[in-house]
């Protein structure tokens, strides 16, 4: 019988069959964090434990539905309107640092992390930058755009972001005219948005950029231009007509390598960054994709519930951004109340390498490796002694490591090192890797609260703690 790594990959049919815990393959701790590490932001102890007693599938409905209540204690309705409201009243030159604080802020607290998470997703893949819309207004309105579609269907959610003021100014949508089309929303949105290189010829480029021509961006605005509009035939990925900017998405997606390309960016998100899906693996899940009109829902769910996704071989197999290391940390140690200054946040994961509302390019964030490298790694470093100190005003004075264990009834030294160990890494150590976490813990050399400290960082340092 093959092992289970080989059959993960190489068995559709078995990989998105739904997980059902057993003797062999149990819903435990492990599992439990591994689902939050990757469809949101990290749990706290008592939400992993729920979840360890209800099961995988109730566990990934509630990821779906959303919790009723913010981590602020409010209700969930009444969060998200005062995240809107706030969002609504930054004015059009905000600086770039309130926009990200206030979003990391909304992470932080979020009582839909998944959608959160997946915003953060969309904003990677329909990546727009601040530094050429200059309008913080309009970068605000796009977030709330992909927070709107981020579980909807794509098929509306394409339609939507090419007349998104934001992207019409940062592809150069804007001096589309038919006297001379622009034609670099033409090329990115089958490039990077929809169907991949190699799926479309150079002529498919310049009569879709026809068919844009006549979108502008008026007084913050989208507005269709009649007289800048080429209104003659254009022929696209092999169809003909009088083509307009609104016919193009339905193209796009009756092309198989649509849901193909979609599909794999997920699976690279949720699954592995380093194991390339076989063919037949991405086929099934976008043949589900496609069958649902593009909900963008049903692969995420079939993803979520999946043997594959459950399977001991695809944990830890992606690095962490540095948001979701950031929010993660602080949503896992229930650091918010008080909580930290969003602002500071936003200026430690921009040193770690995550500028939001600040992609480097049209493609977003590599991710991967890119996100460890030397520079980085310090960063994360620092700021994880910034969580932990009695001096960090922005940062630290809000932790109590000690205090967080008791709560839990985890009061002896080496009591609280499991604790943390099983709340942060579970059995991301080899039990010889866990031995320094636990002697720093029980120190007779320093008091209760700088030994729960020192266990702390070596694991929140530690290489094994930045893979989700």
């Amino acid at each position: 019988m093959r092992d289970s790594k080989t059959r993960a990959f190489d068995d559709p049919a078995w990989a998105w069959s739904g997980f059902e815990p057993s003797s062999g393959r149990r819903f435990d701790l492990s599992a439990a964090a591994h689902l939050h590490r990757r469809a949101g932001f990290a749990a706290s102890w008592s939400v992993l434990a729920r979840d360890v007693a209800d099961g995988p599938a109730a566990a990934v409905d509630r990821l779906l539905a959303g919790s009723p209540q913010s981590l602020d204690g409010s209700p969930a309705a009444e969060f998200e309107a005062t995240m809107d409201s706030m969002a609504a009243q930054l004015s059009t030159s905000a600086a770039l640092t309130d926009l990200q604080a206030l979003w990391l802020y909304r992470m932080i607290f979020t009582p839909h992390p998944l959608r959160e998470r997946m915003t953060l997703f969309w904003h990677n893949h329909f990546a727009t930058s601040m530094a050429k819309v200059k309008s913080a207004g309009l970068m605000q309105r796009q977030i709330d755009l992909l927070r709107v579609h981020a579980l909807g269907n794509f098929r509306q959610f394409l339609g939507a972001i090419g007349k998104d003021p934001a992207m019409l100014l940062w592809l150069d949508s804007t001096s589309n005219r038919k006297a001379k089309p622009n034609e670099n929303y033409a090329r990115e949105v089958m490039e990077l948005f929809t169907l991949g290189r190699g799926h479309y010829q150079e002529k498919d480029i310049q009569e879709a950029a026809r068919a844009f021509t006549g979108w502008f961006v008026i007084k913050d605005q989208f507005k269709e231009v009649a007289r800048q509009h080429d209104d003659g035939t254009k022929t696209v990925l092999g169809e003909t007509g009088k083509w307009e900017g609104d016919h193009v998405p339905a193209i796009l997606l009756k092309q198989p390598a649509c849901a193909e390309f979609l599909c794999k960016k997920l699976f690279r998100g949720f699954i592995s960054e380093t194991q390339p899906p076989p063919n037949a693996l991405i086929a099934a899940l976008a043949r589900a994709f496609r069958e649902s009109d593009y909900q963008i829902k049903v692969p995420v769910r079939m993803i979520l519930r999946s043997n594959l996704f459950f399977d001991p071989a695809v944990r830890r197999r992606r690095v962490k951004s540095p948001v979701e290391f950031a929010v993660g940390t602080i949503r896992a140690l229930e650091i918010t109340n008080p909580t930290i200054q969003a602002s500071a946040l936003a200026e430690a994961c921009g040193r770690m390498g995550q500028s939001l509302l600040a992609p480097p390019s049209v493609a977003g964030w590599e991710g991967g490796a890119d996100w460890i490298n030397s520079t980085a790694m310090l960063a994360r470093d620092n700021l994880a002694l910034g969580l932990l100190s009695n001096q960090d005003q922005a940062l630290g004075q809000r932790l109590d490591p000690a205090a967080l264990a008791a709560k839990h009834k985890f009061t002896r030294r080496d009591e609280r090192a499991r604790f943390f160990l099983d709340l942060l890494v579970q059995d991301a150590f080899e039990p010889k890797a866990r031995e320094p976490i636990v002697q720093a813990a029980t120190a007779k050399t320093v008091d209760d609260d700088a030994a729960t400290r020192n266990a702390v960082r070596l694991i929140l340092t530690a290489p094994e703690y930045q893979l989700a």
